[in-house]
C-alpha cells in the first residue's frame, strides 16, 4: 500500500480492531446462549474468549507503552486525553480479568459458568465499548494530526508485529477480516507485503477461517458482521 511516510498517521486499522472486538462480543452472546452444548464447541469457544481477551490486554498495552508516549512527546497537548485513555484501560483490565476467569469456568462446563461468562461479557462491555467510541472519535483524530504515518507505522511494527509469530499474524489477520466490507477488507490485507500476505491469507488463513466459522456454526451468530461504531449525528 502507497501512502506518504510524511503525512498524518492513517488510523484506519484502529477503527477496523474495534469493529472485530464489538463483532465478537455480540457473537459470543448468541453463541453462548444455547443450553446444550458439545464438549469440543464449549471448549473451542471458552479458549477463543480467552485468545480474545490476550489479543485485548496486548492491544492496550501497545497503546500505553508505545503509541500514546509517542503522541505526548510530538503534541504535549494530547496529554489530557492520552491521560483519559489509560484511565480507561486501567477500568476495563479488571473487567477482563472477570472475563477470563468466567472462561476458564466455562471451560470447565462448571454449573451456571454459561451465564456467568455472559454475565461478564456484559460488564466488559459497559466499560469497554464507550472507550472504544471516545478513541475513535476524539483520540485518533489526535493522533493522525500529532504523528506521520511513518510514525504511526513504527509504532505497529514495533509492538505489533514485530513480537508476534506468523501463525499469531495469520490468526489475527483473518480474525479481522471477518465480515468485513470490502473496501476495509482491501485496506487490512494491503497493509502486509505481497508474500507474507498469500501465505497468512491463502496458506495459514484457511485452517483459521474454518476455525472460526466452527465457533458460530449453528447459531445466528455467524451472521453478526464487523460492528463500526454508528456515525455521529
Amino acid at each position: 500500500m502507497i501512502t506518504d511516510p510524511d503525512g498524518p498517521a492513517d488510523t484506519r486499522i484502529m477503527g477496523i480492531v474495534h469493529s472485530a472486538l464489538r463483532r465478537d462480543l455480540l457473537r459470543i452472546e448468541v453463541a453462548t446462549s444455547t443450553k446444550t452444548w458439545q464438549e469440543t464447541h464449549r471448549v473451542a469457544l471458552a479458549d477463543h474468549v480467552l485468545w480474545m481477551m490476550d489479543f485485548l490486554h496486548h492491544h492496550h498495552e501497545s497503546e500505553d507503552r508505545g503509541l500514546y508516549p509517542r503522541v505526548v512527546q510530538c503534541n504535549p497537548d494530547t496529554a489530557p486525553l492520552v491521560e483519559r485513555m489509560n484511565a480507561d484501560h486501567r477500568t476495563i483490565e479488571p473487567a477482563i480479568a472477570t472475563v477470563e476467569d468466567a472462561a476458564r469456568d466455562f471451560r470447565a462446563d462448571r454449573p451456571g459458568s454459561g451465564e456467568a461468562l455472559r454475565a461478564a461479557l456484559s460488564r466488559l462491555s459497559e466499560v469497554l465499548l464507550p472507550h472504544l467510541e471516545r478513541e475513535e472519535r476524539e483520540m485518533m483524530p489526535l493522533v493522525s494530526r500529532s504523528i506521520t504515518d511513518a510514525q504511526w507505522r513504527a509504532w505497529d511494527e514495533e509492538f505489533n508485529i514485530e513480537p508476534k509469530s506468523m501463525q499469531q499474524l495469520g490468526k489475527e489477520g483473518n480474525w479481522l477480516i471477518d465480515g468485513l466490507d470490502d473496501s476495509s477488507r482491501d485496506h487490512v490485507v494491503h497493509l502486509v507485503p505481497p508474500v507474507p500476505r498469500f501465505v497468512l491469507l491463502h496458506v495459514l488463513g484457511i485452517r483459521h477461517r474454518h476455525d472460526f466459522a466452527a465457533l458460530w456454526k449453528g447459531t445466528d451468530a455467524a451472521s453478526i458482521p464487523s460492528q463500526p461504531i454508528p456515525k455521529a449525528a
